[in-house]
């Protein structure tokens, strides 16, 4: 596992004599750092700024000289230091102490993360005795015998899954310099600049299309370049890790069930492998929309018959295999009935729009293609056909709204098309867009729907 690669280190001392071993040994294995002044207030970033997380955190304790305070004034001048350094969205990341006073202040900084910045505590904190860097007399030693990079390792192997997160921001780091260097390092100096416009705009235009990039402003167009580039990143990424792996052998990471909430957790996880809430947008490819529209209710109501399997509920049906074949009808209609009517009371109607984003990004498309579907709980999943080719069911996930778990269900036989007139879906007042799947769940959908629509009969005889 590596130390992080791409500017996530940062240094924070009020003598910067003092982190000289760390600034030549960093600068020595190309690994970017920040150093902040910790007691002059200029150093720091605005306490909005989130524009760079920090993975590694290496802190003085005390920033206030030479003298020895006490923890209540060293926690004091920490505070509005780490405020402005660590933003809260900032996680994970871990401190390593560098500071001749660990033993005296640690503690004082723990009360600080577990009171006032609660908000943007570390996973770990680690001590990294920094007088082993000194003589007696304060001079950086030239060699102490120890190697800065080598240690800072092994406390980092030791937490495994904060390494191998690291460890994977590399990669990504890497991938995208691969990009870079399999497509603009092949030219020569003096034309350069001319032969890279050049293939980016190319790169736009393919991802785009010809004539709906040469309307586009230079937004858009770059927006299709960057987007051209992910493709190349994308395989670039997996082979990196397949192939060039450098992962050490160690111990298997180890956790305990029974301490955790497992079906919710990962529940939670899947909503977000599965979709996202940023740029939510009507028409966009994977867009899931709800209809607020009580005059819809009838159609949805539709869906749920059409795709309700009625015989999931007969070992619910006490002595049903007594009854005669009219008195199980009979039966099997009344409990379907008031089964979906409890399905009902806590669904979403929702639309999901399948145009192919290839049409959608080059604006070829004449149409938005949809399906109707609706969100339900996750418990009443065993009542949906499931053998159906006509009916997706998604995989299950957490909606923090209703704090429950929940499932999509898509009917493919109410795929749909509707303008994409923008005013007219401006005027949608009863449409809210509420996530956007991700392209691998929208590339299943649009598989199945292709093969729901493309289903050949064969004949044949018995």
């Amino acid at each position: 596992m590596f130390l992080p690669i791409n500017g996530r280190v940062a240094i924070i001392d009020n003598e910067i004599g003092e982190v000289e071993p760390l600034f030549r040994i960093f600068s020595k294995n190309r690994i970017p750092y920040l150093f902040v002044k910790g007691d002059d207030m200029n150093y720091l970033p605005e306490e909005d700024d989130e524009s760079n997380d920090i993975r590694l955190l290496f802190l003085d304790l005390n920033l206030l000289g030479n003298r020895t305070p006490e923890p209540k004034e060293v926690k004091s001048s920490l505070f509005p230091i780490l405020k402005r350094v660590i933003s809260k969205n900032n996680f994970p990341y871990s401190i390593i102490l560098w500071s001749k006073q660990e033993d005296k202040y640690t503690e004082a900084l723990k009360e600080l993360f577990d009171e006032s910045l609660s908000d943007r505590k570390p996973i770990t904190i680690e001590n990294f005795i920094k007088s082993d860097f000194f003589d007696l007399d304060g001079n950086v030693l030239e060699d102490s015998g120890k190697n800065i990079i080598e240690e800072i390792r092994e406390i980092l192997l030791k937490h495994q899954a904060y390494s191998t997160l690291v460890y994977w921001e590399n990669k990504v780091h890497k991938s995208a310099d691969n990009v870079l260097q399999t497509i603009f390092n092949a030219y020569e100096d003096e034309n350069w600049v001319n032969k890279t416009n050049f293939i980016i705009s190319k790169l736009g235009e393919a991802y785009l299309g010809f004539s709906n990039y040469k309307s586009s402003n230079y937004i858009e167009k770059t927006k299709g370049s960057l987007q051209a580039f992910n493709n190349i990143f994308y395989d670039s990424l997996e082979s990196d890790i397949n192939l060039i792996s450098h992962i050490k052998e160690q111990a298997f990471i180890l956790f305990d069930e029974q301490t955790l909430e497992k079906e919710k957790l990962l529940d939670i996880i899947n909503f977000k492998l599965l979709a996202s809430t940023t740029e939510l947008d009507l028409d966009y490819t994977g867009t899931v929309s709800e209809d607020i529209n009580l005059n819809s209710n009838k159609i949805f109501e539709t869906i749920l018959n059409d795709s309700f399997d009625r015989f999931s509920i007969i070992s619910e049906i006490t002595g049903f295999d007594t009854f005669d074949s009219k008195k199980q009808n009979s039966e099997l209609k009344n409990v379907s009935s008031a089964k979906r009517k409890k399905i009902r009371e806590e669904w979403n109607k929702i639309y999901l729009v399948v145009t192919p984003l290839c049409d959608k990004v080059q604006n070829k498309h004449r149409k938005i293609r949809a399906v109707k579907g609706f969100i339900i709980d996750k418990e009443y999943k065993k009542y949906i056909d499931d053998k159906s080719e006509a009916i997706y069911i998604s995989p299950s996930f957490y909606c923090e709204k209703t704090n429950k778990s929940k499932i999509i269900i898509l009917n493919f036989r109410y795929f749909f098309t509707y303008p994409t007139d923008k005013k007219l879906l401006e005027s949608l007042k009863y449409i809210n867009p509420i996530f956007r799947l991700r392209s691998s769940v929208i590339s299943e959908i649009q598989s199945k729907l292709a093969r729901h629509v493309s289903r050949q009969g064969v004949l044949y005889t018995e």
